[in-house]
């Protein structure tokens, strides 16, 4: 058992910044902790049981509101008309079509 800091833990290769991973425990109360933080005291943390943690739990959201967002784009594309050229805007280039 490692035994570290919540800047520590951010400095593990693929895990979130500090005030993501202070807002994740904020939100956690399984996240696994030896002593909280307060007063100018930091965090004490089990690294390696938090890391896993970490990677379990994290979701990045930025992505995954990019995610919905283009779910939501192409399910409107999808029930959308197919789009039509207006009448009149290529006649001209419509062979057959009458002179103006």
């Amino acid at each position: 058992m490692k035994v570290g800091t919540l800047s520590d833990l951010a400095q593990i290769e693929g895990m979130p910044s500090v005030p993501s991973l202070a807002r994740l425990i904020a939100a956690r109360d399984d996240f696994p902790i030896i002593q909280r933080g307060r007063y100018g005291k930091p965090f004490v943390l089990d690294l390696d049981a938090a890391a896993t943690f970490v990677r379990e739990h994290w979701r990045d959201g930025r992505n995954e509101r990019r995610r919905l967002r283009l779910a939501a784009e192409q399910a409107a594309a999808d029930t959308a008309p197919s789009q039509t050229t207006l009448p009149g805007l290529f006649d001209a280039m419509t062979p057959g079509a009458p002179e103006r």
